[in-house]
């Protein structure tokens, strides 16, 4: 499955004011799972899965919550956060046309973690929605990608890992949305701090030309 890497694609200042947002000024919500699989399409075989509650912030939202409220945009963190899309516009030449998702997550430590992750999942059925995961900070609980998507049989099943990415502040992995992948709680530092994207975007592909000096690492 195909993923690219993408290391300092944001301007340091933006990486700092992004950190400050969401390390000490964010209003946080508190849900009780990670990915929202249901416990039929989890794999119980996988003695690594472990679930466990989170820290979310939804920015953009392009649908209803359960209560059937409109979520469009959030005034606190949009506007801050979408500066992300635009950094990923100027070095690969692409034009984001639709927003679904922003939601920032914060795992806290916890050492049960150790060699586990989060139930794995897919942030879009379809493959014509990407998904853009930015690192706030420098943590361990490494971003697992897998060999599947929602287009095999039996996605949950016997996945394996193709690839452990790192959180490092600045770093974006970009892939389809319907690829299988999973976060993990920090075990060493006090919390783990992602940015989730979910958009479609014209004239983007994964092996894109770079176009400014950030390093871009593509792999099929």
């Amino acid at each position: 499955m195909s993923y690219t890497l993408i290391e300092n694609f944001v301007p340091i200042s933006l990486q700092n004011r992004l950190e400050e947002k969401f390390q000490y000024d964010t209003k946080w919500n508190y849900v009780t799972y990670t990915s929202g699989n249901e416990d039929n399409v989890i794999d119980q075989v996988d003695k690594n899965v472990l679930e466990c509650p989170q820290l979310t912030h939804v920015s953009h939202f392009n649908g209803h919550d359960h209560q059937g409220f409109n979520m469009a945009n959030n005034v606190e963190s949009f506007e801050l956060v979408t500066n992300v899309l635009y950094c990923l516009e100027l070095i690969s030449g692409c034009t984001v046309t639709e927003i679904h998702r922003i939601k920032t997550n914060m795992n806290l430590q916890d050492i049960r973690y150790d060699g586990k992750y989060h139930p794995p999942h897919a942030d879009h059925k379809s493959s014509d929605y990407f998904s853009l995961i930015y690192y706030i900070k420098d943590s361990d609980g490494p971003t697992r990608l897998f060999n599947k998507s929602t287009t095999d049989p039996f996605p949950y099943k016997d996945l394996k890992v193709i690839k452990a990415i790192e959180p490092k502040k600045g770093r974006g992995i970009l892939f389809p949305s319907n690829l299988m992948h999973t976060g993990t709680c920090p075990t060493k530092n006090e919390n783990r701090l992602v940015i989730n994207y979910i958009f479609k975007a014209d004239n983007l592909n994964l092996d894109f030309k770079n176009q400014s000096n950030a390093s871009v690492r593509y792999a099929p």
